[in-house]
């Protein structure tokens, strides 16, 4: 845990928007556009919002359209993505748009005060000023606490937007003062489209679309996930086959170091994506994602085992949760149980014997 303390730096980050961020139209939520719009156009704007929901739905996107919006020097209820407000915000460096991001694990306390200071002294006149804070759900109750009495007395014309994947996580009372904004998961398609004005090759993009949640904000290395991608294929291949060797993958250093760095969910994913599009070509002779991938699908398998064995990766995945359950022991578990043609749970959540933490 990291506490603030008297000689502490203080630092409120601020992140850029990406390049291809252009327009209010862009945003990937179009009824949430429409919304913001009228809400706008007709004065009735809250000062406070919480933007919530998975990852990869944009809401980091629609705060920073919003700050636009509202401050545009041309137009009212659009942002013109012309005029000096509207590409300072676009790249990250207007002074009046502030975005915070937890410093190490949590949002110090330390933080919310210095933007209390900040926004203290008048903006010039006609702004709004805009604070933006990710993860907000990462704040200890004292520092939530200073941020609602921020929210409730408000030194000049203000807006809060607080983004969030865990509303539940966020105090009642910060809940209270706040809008709340639901955003929804997006289809794959949109995903696509969205990960494709980014430069990533297709077959690339389609791993990431199809994945549940999404990729906001963190810097994609294309050639990386590809690598990953192909060794979690011959790592599902192995699995199916019955090798020895699907245990000794798991002790490797690229698999323990995603696991390390809490990416065990996706392994997960991607490798029920790929039993999923073996499934596909089997019944229906086409994929949807790893059809551009130049592998191999196998053929040998009956429909039940495929099936079997995707149960088993989604009984692995939700596992994941538990903290009784280590990571490894949750992997070698469902390993021996697709290889064994048995489920890895029996009368609900009751385990068979699972190695633990």
């Amino acid at each position: 845990m990291l506490f603030p303390g008297a000689h502490v730096m203080i630092e409120i980050k601020i992140v850029r928007a990406e390049a291809w961020v252009m327009s209010f139209q862009d945003a990937m939520q179009p009824h949430l556009v429409e919304f913001f719009q009228r809400a706008i156009r007709q004065n009735k704007l809250a000062h406070a919002f919480i933007f919530y929901g998975k990852k990869g739905t944009g809401k980091r996107m629609l705060a920073l359209e919003v700050a636009k919006a509202i401050n545009c020097e041309e137009s009212r209820g659009d942002p013109c993505d012309r005029c000096p407000t509207c590409l300072q915000i676009a790249h990250g460096n207007h002074p009046d748009v502030v975005m915070i991001k937890p410093d190490g694990n949590v949002i110090k306390i330390a933080q919310v005060r210095e933007l209390q200071t900040k926004f203290k002294y008048s903006a010039r006149q006609g702004f709004t000023r805009v604070a933006i804070l990710e993860q907000a759900d990462k704040m200890r109750d004292e520092t939530a606490n200073s941020l609602l009495k921020f929210i409730e007395e408000p030194a000049s014309p203000m807006m809060v937007i607080l983004i969030t994947e865990n509303l539940s996580d966020l105090l009642p009372t910060i809940q209270s003062r706040c809008q709340r904004i639901r955003f929804p998961e997006l289809a794959p398609e949109q995903k696509l489209r969205r990960l494709s004005r980014r430069g990533l090759p297709l077959k690339v993009g389609k791993v990431l679309a199809h994945l549940p949640g999404g990729v906001e904000e963190e810097e994609i290395d294309a050639e990386a996930w590809e690598e990953t991608c192909r060794r979690i294929i011959a790592w599902g291949n192995d699995i199916l086959a019955g090798q020895m060797t699907a245990l000794l993958t798991i002790t490797e250093k690229w698999f323990q170091t995603e696991m390390e760095q809490g990416r065990t969910e996706r392994l997960l994913d991607v490798l029920l994506l790929w039993y999923r599009d073996v499934l596909l070509m089997m019944t229906m002779n086409e994929a949807r994602v790893f059809q551009d991938w130049g592998v191999r699908f196998p053929n040998r398998y009956s429909q039940a085992k495929l099936l079997l064995a995707m149960d088993n990766v989604m009984i692995a995945r939700r596992l994941l949760i538990r903290p009784q359950y280590s990571n490894q022991g949750i992997m070698e578990q469902m390993i021996m149980s697709i290889q064994e043609n048995r489920l890895t749970m029996e009368n609900g959540w009751q385990l068979i014997p699972l190695s633990k933490a």
